[in-house]
């Protein structure tokens, strides 16, 4: 099938025997009624030639290509010709209803699929090839032959209900997608980071440093791919974190270091353990629930021993704390005299305590024709038990332990406060498995809550925060955003066209575009999340183009053609299709490329906008497909028709007329125009350079958090005073739904929950109580608008970074620099990270005089913890629960430093020695903690502004006079990784620009006309930069973002532009042809750029909790769209008429 003639012999056969076999069931009646109903039926043209167009190239002669069929090798040709033709004709013996045999049973199970695959294979491309091959006569007579031949097939084809199978699928496949999909917040990110902990129980920031820390940075910096090292020594921790460089492989570099931190425990201080942990950005708490109990006295142990276990059971659960309330144990209180008569020393009375419960076993024996176990145990489990336990003196007498101590049943805090709505009460954090979603842990932990109440009658569980309902909420906020933006775009289009006919067809291609995004966006693995939502978003308004720009083409070929019957419609479809193809095409690649740098980045940037990236190019593919096949289509079947009496016909007109009155005079002036133009671009970059500028725009989760540090070794009396008096703040402030306050170890945070009704926003509601509590003394407070980014956030206004090689000099100078920004009154709460200080009691073990009296520095530091905090000697098993048995002296016994300094120890030899004869006890100021970074000590200081950004003048005043030759400034992590990210983005616009000027010149096949589309780019940061500084808008890595796509769509009226323009200049002067190219084109621009701008613009006002998300991509894309309409329609004529002179286009016949 090589020649024409062929084509229309086999096009004619198997139309012929199709129509015969739909008169053949018009006497049902069902047909007629069809006609008079929906005229000529939606696919005349396509479903008469499809059989052909589709299968073409297997019903070849010649074509050996066969399949088996009923267990018989059929030729893949001959058997399709039999199928297609004879398949479709009432009495021949391939009539599929007729056949019985395995072809007849195959082609009749399967039809709907064999009419689908012909229907997109066949009926929506190649009738415009096809169409290019025929000569205007050919197509002319092939049109009438069609519309006679096919006018009942129609009538049939619109009464067969095949035709919406495919739909069917996409609807079924993509609402199961919707469902199917993993729904987040936020997509998940991973930061390179490797994280050692050493624990350092009773060492002092000091030592930790000296003895710990700096060891393991020796150690580890040597290592390969460490980008950067940072360390923190405070109080019995060291914690030391390696941040490496992208796309290092973290499971080598993870057994790198641990094999280091294994070669190197001979060098750390005996009691320190190291352990090695990847950094997690999503480990924070998923859900918060508290507990309370009708009856139950001793509730902290209950819910650590019956309902924190069965949290933990929970797969997706990675880890469960509970913190508040107090617990029972059993004390047993030392008496000093006793132990001192007898010669008792802690250690014997623990050692003698965890051997009087044991069960040991000891081997085998046979009883009979058994063989059993024996197990050696002792068992003291009541008090009265514990009481009688023996213990042997140095002299080797046996006394008891309620010989030398009082034994009793007492209660102790956890060290913690937890309270909720100002009750007190136990609460549960829980944290999910970084592989699991936060749906799957809130479903998982609210079934368990529910098995575990009704297993208690007197058990309440309540949820205080599930990050569920949050995600849930911004998933709806982005849904409702959409459906604004479709109810928009279709607005749009019958303001233009008049016609609610044409609102449907452009809008068919909206739900058919996003259901295919989805199938894809779920194939590929990517979660449903804020992110890929609103690229949905911005992909409504940019899906909608190339069915605009096809239909109003369609209505431009129907209104040039006299024919208005179904032959003039269906010229229309494929002529107006087929001029514009190549225009959508390119708009629709040069939008798609822009997105291929993104998927090569590896940062933050890369994790968190890879998704969106793709879902706008499968966006863009599913509304090209869209546009080229289902508008064409509809426009046949419902043929719209554009009234005069359009709310924007009469408009458009008079804006036709006045833009040829305009550019005329443009035209004249061309170099005035250019140099004009180039002066405002200039002037908007320098203004933008001094934009304020974030690594991520914070979301509004409604929740506001209250973190407080006290200072070490405050009295909990104190302690207690200041949390009561920030809890009042928050309690008092009646935009608060509930609260939970959680301290412990000298820090707390208060989160308050806001009501979805508040008459202030987040931030407002933080500013508020940042006021409130900045008189709190003796401690540090931060309050903060929590966010699903809180991590790329900056805490506060102003924040300066000093490291220096000495760390007395640098403190000096830290000292000094807080002191004269106190005095200041342009900034308040002046806060530094070394700030907490406390003097501490330092026992210097002299090692000499220690050795004499046999004892060793970690004797003797063990022998002065057990006297000052007591020690745990075992657990009962008491009702079930497991009892703590604690060693104690008496509370008031050593609780001062004369007390302390009387200690005496017990030696080996059985004699005793005084704590001051063998150390030196003393006072001395310590820090709470010390930071260093790349082995350099680091001091941060921080502040809030009072009105405006001071940063500069203090810079300049304070920051610069104070610093030396070894004290210098320092860049901290998130200003860091903005420069990385925004530095990563910056290279991705530049290589999206270049493979769109790429793209381009292959479309025009010239450099020149690319370099004139591409001069829409630097004048549409004009309206991008000026409506950031109108909406107070940030620069951050979503504003940078809005400008890589904007660089896809911002040339896509420019495309269009040129392209008429050359058509045009076939026929036309240049002059001419400028200017009505720009009035013809005048009404699509405007339809596809205000689709997409007002589409975006309920992203741009930050609706919902997330908005403010991607508030700053939308209003880049809208203030560089605006402005790109007018480079399109009055600059880009300037620049042709510029660059091509008074030269003509010369058309060469060839």
């Amino acid at each position: 099938m090589n020649t024409r003639s062929e084509i229309a012999r086999y096009a004619q056969r198997t139309c012929i025997a199709a129509l015969e076999q739909a008169a053949a069931r018009r006497v049902s009646g069902a047909v007629p009624e069809v006609i008079d109903h929906v005229g000529y039926g939606p696919t005349m043209l396509e479903e008469a030639l499809r059989p052909f167009w589709g299968l073409a190239p297997l019903m070849r002669d010649g074509v050996d290509l066969r399949m088996q069929v009923g267990g018989h090798s059929v030729p893949v040709g001959e058997w399709l010709r039999g199928v297609l033709i004879d398949g479709v004709t009432p009495g021949t013996p391939g009539y599929w209803d007729a056949r019985r045999d395995a072809a007849g049973a195959f082609m009749l199970d399967f039809q709907n699929i064999t009419e689908v695959a012909g229907l997109m294979v066949g009926m929506y491309f190649a009738p415009q090839q096809t169409w290019v091959l025929l000569t205007p006569d050919e197509q002319r007579r092939a049109a009438d032959w069609i519309y006679g031949a096919c006018r009942p097939l129609c009538a049939h084809i619109a009464g067969n209900n095949h035709i919406w199978f495919p739909l069917l699928c996409l609807l079924v496949f993509g609402i199961s997608s919707v469902f199917s999909a993993t729904l987040e917040r936020m997509p998940e990110t991973d930061q390179p980071m490797l994280i050692i902990m050493a624990p350092y129980s009773g060492a002092g920031p000091e030592d930790v440093c000296e003895l710990v820390t700096e060891p393991i940075e020796d150690e580890v910096s040597t290592l390969e791919g460490v980008k950067s090292m940072s360390s923190s020594s405070s109080e019995g921790r060291a914690m030391v974190m390696l941040e490496y460089d992208y796309g290092t492989d973290m499971d080598e570099a993870y057994e790198n270091l641990k094999k280091k931190m294994d070669s190197l425990e001979r060098k750390l201080p005996d009691d320190v353990e190291t352990s090695v942990m990847e950094m997690n950005n999503n480990s924070s708490a998923t859900m918060s629930l508290t507990v309370a109990h009708d009856s139950e006295p001793n509730l902290y142990d209950y819910v650590d021993q019956k309902v924190v276990p069965e949290l933990k059971k929970i797969s997706s659960v990675a880890d469960v704390e509970a913190m508040g309330g107090s617990s029972e144990y059993i004390r047993i209180e030392l008496q000093s005299e006793k132990m001192a008569q007898y010669k008792v020393t802690v250690d014997q009375i623990t050692s003698a305590l965890s051997t009087a419960s044991l069960a040991y076993p000891s081997g085998d024996t046979v009883a009979g024709n058994l063989e059993l176990s024996v197990s050696t145990s002792m068992e003291n489990d009541t008090l009265d038990d514990l009481k009688r336990v023996p213990i042997t003196t140095g002299s080797g007498k046996i006394v008891y332990l309620e010989d030398i101590a009082s034994i009793y049943e007492a209660e102790k805090t956890r060290g913690s406060i937890s309270r909720y709505n100002g009750q007190e009460t136990i609460s549960i954090s829980i944290k999910k498995q970084q592989s699991s979603t936060a749906m799957e842990v809130s479903k998982a932990v609210q079934k368990a809550v529910a098995s575990l109440e009704a297993a208690d009658d007197g058990l309440t569980i309540t949820v205080a925060r599930d990050t569920a309902d949050t995600i849930l909420s911004s998933l709806q906020d982005v849904a409702v955003t959409m459906v604004l933006a479709v109810l928009i775009s279709m607005a749009i289009i019958f303001i233009f066209f008049g016609d609610y006919k044409a609102s449907l067809i452009v809008g068919s291609s909206i739900p058919t575009s996003i259901l295919l995004s989805m199938i894809l966006m779920t194939s590929a693995g990517f979660s449903l999340n804020v992110i890929t939502m609103s690229a949905l978003v911005l992909g409504v308004g940019m899906m909608v183009d190339n069915s605009i720009v096809v239909l109003e083409s369609c209505f431009r070929a129907t209104a040039e053609s006299e024919d208005r019957g179904l032959l003039g419609y269906a010229k229309a479809a494929l002529g107006g299709t087929g001029i514009v193809v190549q225009s959508i095409l390119g708009s629709t690649v040069t939008t798609c490329v822009v997105f291929i740098p993104l998927a090569f980045l590896q940062g933050m940037t890369g994790q968190m906008f890879k998704p969106m990236g793709y879902t706008i190019v499968f966006c863009m593919m599913s509304s090209l497909l869209s546009a080229m096949t289902v508008v064409p289509l509809c426009y046949l079947m419902y043929k719209p028709k554009e009234t005069e009496r359009a709310p924007m016909n009469r408009p458009v007109v008079h804006m036709q007329n006045l833009y040829r009155k305009i550019m005329g005079k443009l035209l004249g002036h061309r170099w005035i125009v250019m140099g004009v133009s180039v002066v405002i671009v200039v002037v908007t970059v320098i203004l933008a350079s001094g934009m304020e500028s974030e690594l991520m725009t914070a979301d509004d989760t409604g929740t506001v958090s209250v973190t407080i540090e006290t200072r070490p070794g405050i009295l909990s009396e104190q302690a207690e005073d200041m949390l009561n008096r920030a809890e009042a703040v928050v309690k008092a402030d009646h935009n608060v739904e509930s609260y939970m306050l959680r301290y412990s170890n000298n820090s707390g945070t208060i989160t308050g929950y806001l009501r979805d009704d508040r008459d202030m926003s987040t931030d407002d509601v933080a500013d508020k109580w940042k006021k409130e509590m900045a008189d709190i003394d003796n401690c540090t407070i931060t309050v903060e608008a929590s966010s699903s980014m809180s991590f790329m956030r900056r805490r506060t206004d102003y924040e300066v970074i000093l490291h220096g090689t000495q760390y007395d000099e640098l403190k000096e100078v830290s000292d000094k620099i807080v002191k004269e920004m106190t005095d200041r009154d342009d900034v308040i709460n002046v806060h530094s990270s070394i700030e907490n200080t406390a003097p501490i009691v330092t026992v210097k073990v002299d090692p000499v005089m220690a050795a004499a009296e046999g004892l060793s520095a970690s004797r003797i530091g063990s022998m002065v913890k057990q006297m000052l905090s007591g020690v745990e000697a075992t657990t009962l098993k008491v009702d079930g629960q497991e009892i703590s048995v604690m060693v104690e002296y008496p509370e008031d016994e050593y609780r001062t430093i004369d007390q302390l300094k009387g200690i005496i120890l017990s030696k080996p030899s059985g004699g005793y020695v005084a704590l001051e004869d063998v150390a030196e006890i003393y006072f001395k100021d310590s820090p709470s903690s010390i930071s260093k970074t790349d082995k350099s000590y680091e001091i941060t200081i921080t502040a809030d502004y009072t009105q405006g950004n001071v940063k500069a003048a203090i810079d300049s005043e304070v920051i610069s006079p104070n610093l030396t030759g070894t004290i210098t400034t320092g860049v901290n992590s998130m200003d860091r990784m903005m420069q990385e990210e925004f530095s990563a983005l910056y290279r991705a616009i530049a290589i999206a620009v270049f493979m769109v000027f790429v793209v381009m010149s292959a479309q025009f096949e010239s450099p020149k006309f690319s370099f004139m589309v591409m001069t829409t780019i630097p004048f549409s940061l004009v309206g991008s930069f000026g409506l950031l500084k109108l909406t107070g808008v940030t620069i951050s890595m979503t504003s940078l973002l809005g400008f890589l796509i904007l660089i896809g769509t911002v040339v896509n009226n420019g495309i269009l532009y040129v392209d008429t323009v050359n058509q045009y200049r076939m026929t036309m002067d240049l002059k001419t042809s400028l200017i009505e190219a720009g009035a013809t084109r005048l009404r699509p621009i405007l339809m596809t750029s205000l689709t997409t701008i007002l589409s975006m613009i309920p992203m741009a006002l930050a609706m919902g909790s997330s908005g403010s998300t991607t508030q700053g991509l939308a209003v880049v894309n809208i203030g560089g769209l605006s402005a790109g309409i007018l480079v399109a329609l009055f600059l880009l004529p300037v620049y042709y008429a510029l660059m091509n002179g008074d030269r003509k286009r010369i058309v060469l016949d060839l």
